[in-house]
């Protein structure tokens, strides 16, 4: 770690020094276009190869089910079940989608959720898996005085290792215009898996 840190410096002050424009080091003439293919090769050979363009896609399903206890609006205290399945190319890009239900004391819900995120590796101390997300989420609601209600909500899911913690804020409206708001945190046991391609 102590050695990368030290390369990324020894770049940026190689960087640093070669952006300056010729008239502030005392230069009479206009500096030369600097030829960008050289300054990467600089670049690149002062950072060290392990950090530019070290990353290999590694395609992965992940499958995320987790189940906890939310708090706050519309059901005040209720509690969660989720799955989760997220695809991966290791770098970038990464996708997932979901069911879930969710229950209060007045409220029922069933969600369907799309999101940007997924199950991954995390580097730590030791070897864990996680998840982060952020998403859109459909509700279907089902309200025991007010009825049927469809909404949307957004939020983001972080996980470390078993837990997981959603905040999440949206609306749904019923057939007679009547309104329910959505503003929770959730904490939640979870269980990433990795499943290679």
């Amino acid at each position: 770690m102590v050695t990368a840190v030290r390369r990324l410096a020894a770049a940026l002050v190689v960087g640093a020094l070669a952006s300056f424009p010729a008239a502030i080091v005392g230069a009479d003439e206009p500096a030369a276009p600097r030829n960008v293919d050289a300054w990467h090769a600089a670049f690149a050979e002062a950072v060290g190869t392990d950090l530019v363009d070290s990353v290999e896609r590694e395609w992965t399903l992940g499958l995320y089910p987790n189940a906890g206890a939310a708090v706050g609006a519309p059901e005040w205290i209720g509690y969660q079940i989720h799955g989760f399945v997220s695809l991966s190319d290791g770098t970038r890009f990464s996708l997932f989608a979901g069911y879930g239900y969710e229950r209060g004391f007045n409220r029922q819900s069933h969600l369907v959720t799309i999101g940007w995120g997924g199950v991954r590796q995390l580097s730590a101390g030791r070897a864990q898996r996680g998840f982060y997300g952020k998403f859109l989420r459909y509700r279907r609601i089902n309200d025991a005085e007010h009825g049927l209600h469809h909404g949307l909500s957004a939020g983001v899911e972080n996980c470390v290792g078993p837990f997981a913690v959603t905040v999440e804020v949206g609306a749904a409206r019923s057939a007679d215009n009547h309104w329910v708001w959505t503003a929770q945190l959730a904490l939640k046991l979870a269980l990433p898996i990795v499943v290679p391609l």
